[in-house]
């Protein structure tokens, strides 16, 4: 018989709503600097948009804080299995984008000048080299392509999964299947979360509620502007011939990307008619337009992803 969830804490330094990569992140960083933290997460770990991410680990940005922000980030993933402590499968492939516009390849060339200002050791590369880092990449549309060889893709469960765990172990207190129902406050400042298990005094409140963060903004009167709109993804049957480095790819015009899993591929790409919304339905009318960029920009891949399942993403 399960034992009952130990009570709530009363109080803590700081709530976090959201149990994703970046609240289990939040709990773990601060509670490894003494914080009183409690994270609250409505159904389980990693349940919301985590679940549902295609994996990508990358730092070509096109701005110098997000370049400094993702070279953090590659470096403490890169550090995961010591610190905290954890397997993500990190695969440093590389992330390779595909460019078919002029204008595209002006904007790539400054962010990468950025880029290897800031240290990175990414690069543009010609459409010979493009094909031979993406041996599936077609097209005579193509011109040019950019690439960064210390970026990849990673398991995001693995990733929420390690900090859990690690903050569970310098004292963060992690509550699931508790839902948020209000945020008190008084004359301008945050005195407490309400919740179905109770209510924890609190003055600092963490929204990492990807998604649903919008509403918990409006629990104290502040107006995110985060909406959410539904992507997909596919898995394809396994692909003979496979590079085992095969980058993470994207054909930036299209939005069409894909990397390796397993023996095969998993793909995707936005969806133009997807309303916002919080439908997590899986459907198949978005596969005729993803087929229609695969034949041009990868037919390889055709007749194996055109038997792969869908899956929301």
């Amino acid at each position: 018989m399960p034992r009952p969830p130990s009570p709530l804490p009363d109080a803590a330094s700081v709530v976090i709503v959201g149990g994703g990569v970046v609240g289990t992140s939040a709990a773990f960083h601060l509670a490894e600097a003494g914080v009183d933290v409690v994270l609250l997460e409505r159904a389980q770990l990693g349940s919301g948009s985590t679940s549902k991410a295609a994996g990508g680990v990358r730092t070509q940005f096109s701005d110098a804080l997000n370049v400094e922000i993702a070279k953090r980030s590659l470096a403490a993933f890169r550090d995961f299995g010591r610190r905290p402590g954890w397997e993500i499968e990190l695969k440093q492939v590389g992330y390779l984008f595909a460019l078919t516009l002029e204008s595209d390849v002006e904007e790539f060339e400054r962010s990468v000048a950025l880029q290897n200002r800031y240290g990175l050791d990414s690069r543009m590369l010609t459409v010979g080299e493009l094909r031979s880092h993406c041996p599936l990449l077609e097209g005579v549309d193509l011109i040019a392509g950019a690439f960064s060889p210390g970026d990849g893709h990673a398991t995001p469960e693995g990733v929420v999964q390690g900090y859990a765990f690690a903050a569970r172990g310098h004292g963060a207190h992690i509550r699931v299947g508790c839902e948020v129902l209000a945020i008190e406050s008084s004359a301008g400042r945050i005195t407490g979360v309400v919740t179905t298990d109770g209510r924890v005094r609190s003055d600092t409140v963490i929204c990492a509620a990807g998604p649903w963060s919008r509403s918990c903004g409006a629990m104290v009167g502040v107006d995110l502007p985060v909406t959410p709109v539904r992507r997909q993804i596919l898995f394809t049957e396994a692909i003979d011939g496979l590079p085992a480095d095969l980058p993470m790819t994207i054909d930036f015009s299209s939005s069409f990307y894909f990397h390796r899993e397993g023996p095969g591929l998993l793909m995707g790409m936005s969806d133009p008619d997807e309303p916002p919304g919080f439908s997590v339905e899986t459907t198949d009318d978005w596969i005729p337009g993803l087929m229609e960029v695969v034949r041009r920009r990868a037919p390889r891949t055709l007749a194996s992803a055109a038997a792969g399942p869908a899956c929301t993403r």
